[in-house]
C-alpha cells in the first residue's frame, strides 16, 4: 500500500465514524421523534450522538498521524518482518537428572 493511500485512510477514519452516527441519529430522528421532544437526555444518552463524538476524537488523534505518515518515506512505515531467534534445546532428562545425582 502507497504512503499516500494509507495517509488517506488514517485521515478519513474520524470523519467516517462520524458520518455513520450522522446518519443515525437522522434515521433515528425521522422515524422516533415525531411526537416527542428531543431532549438533553436524549443527547447524553444517545448511542448515535457518542458515535458522533467518538468520531470527532479519533479525529482529533489520526489527523495528527496522517500528516506524519504523508511526510514519512516508505522505509519508515513499512511493517517489519521478524523471524523467530533459534531456541537451544533444553538439556535431555537424563541429563539433569544424572546432575542432580552427581550434586547430592
Amino acid at each position: 500500500m502507497s504512503v499516500e493511500r494509507r495517509a488517506l485512510l488514517i485521515a478519513f477514519l474520524g470523519p467516517a465514524i462520524q458520518a455513520i452516527g450522522f446518519a443515525w441519529e437522522a434515521l433515528h430522528l425521522l422515524f422516533a421523534h415525531w411526537s416527542t421532544p428531543l431532549t438533553a437526555r436524549h443527547i447524553l444518552y444517545d448511542p448515535a450522538v457518542h458515535l458522533v463524538l467518538v468520531g470527532f476524537f479519533v479525529s482529533l488523534v489520526c489527523l495528527p498521524v496522517a500528516l506524519e505518515v504523508s511526510h514519512a518515506r516508505e522505509s519508515e512505515v513499512e511493517i517489519p518482518l521478524y523471524e523467530p531467534e533459534e531456541v537451544e534445546e533444553p538439556h535431555p532428562p537424563s541429563t539433569r537428572l544424572q546432575r542432580w545425582r552427581a550434586s547430592r
